[in-house]
């Protein structure tokens, strides 16, 4: 049986009519329709022997790395998509199909451990998705995700130029930008470019380091324009005075901004805090 060309647009609207499917923006759905950009991810991903492959959609992307023998199970929300890519699973038997919210799956559920994770991100749900997949035990090998790009330079940005986003991921990982995506190589069209990042969690990371981190610093970022110590004193509930001792003892200048601290710079002031709690 042969398999259509996901990647020509018009086999994507005519496989999608079949499957009564309509792009729904509430769930994200642009469905890559590009065989160069297609072809440039899944060699990015494809020395990887298996992929978990989140929101696989009309399959373009999965068709791309089962072409390359590479095993793919993909987690999926719409019941149509998971319908429509039996196209793909009745003539590669290297594909499995979930039906489920990858927001409640880990791959334990799926027979993975430490998986490598590909995907094409519905845009709303890329600041809860990263930390829950990181969040895994083990974590993923690798992550290789098309998201917003402004999302991504936000994500890969340099030490000193970090949001609280930003600052929570990177404790936990490394991001690079691979290449950028124009709006025409999805259908639909999204208003915005796109990027592929690659996500590689850090090999050693505190399991409480990220929540506590987080904790301290929101309050920090919220007023992130204001000298530091001001921050810190509202965080642990103290005077700004106490604060620019605090921060003098391991050597921060406390008139400096939140955003511009490297990760040494919060893992000493992290710390610092538990010794006062001790």
């Amino acid at each position: 049986m042969s398999v259509p060309d996901l990647c020509a647009p018009s086999t994507a609207r005519a496989v999608a009519r079949r499957f009564g499917i309509s792009p729904r923006r509430e769930l994200g759905q642009s469905f890559l329709v590009d065989r160069e950009v297609r072809d440039a991810i899944a060699a990015t991903a494809a020395p990887a022997e298996e992929v978990l492959e989140i929101g696989p959609g009309l399959g373009a992307l999965t068709q791309g790395l089962l072409e390359r023998e590479v095993r793919v199970v993909g987690v999926e929300l719409d019941p149509r998509c998971v319908a429509a890519l039996g196209l793909l699973r009745s003539r590669y038997p290297g594909l499995k199909v979930v039906e489920a919210d990858i927001l409640q799956v880990v791959p334990a559920q799926l027979g993975l451990t430490a998986p490598t994770v590909l995907g094409n991100l519905p845009y709303r749900i890329t600041g809860a998705l990263l930390p829950w997949i990181l969040g895994w035990d083990p974590p993923p090998t690798v992550c290789h995700l098309l998201v917003q790009r402004e999302v991504a330079r936000r994500l890969a940005a340099v030490q000193g130029d970090w949001s609280l986003a930003t600052l929570v991921l990177r404790v936990m990982a490394e991001v690079t930008v691979e290449f950028d995506v124009a709006p025409t190589s999805f259908w639909p069209s999204p208003q915005v470019h796109s990027s592929l990042i690659t996500v590689r969690p850090r090999r050693e990371v505190d399991p409480q380091l990220s929540s506590e981190l987080a904790g301290l610093a929101r309050p920090m970022f919220q007023a992130r324009r204001k000298q530091l110590h001001h921050g810190l004193a509202r965080s642990l509930a103290i005077t700004p005075g106490q604060a620019i001792l605090l921060l003098r003892s391991i050597e921060i200048d406390p008139v400096r901004r939140p955003g511009s601290l490297d990760l040494d710079e919060w893992r000493r002031l992290i710390s610092v805090v538990r010794q006062r709690g001790d």
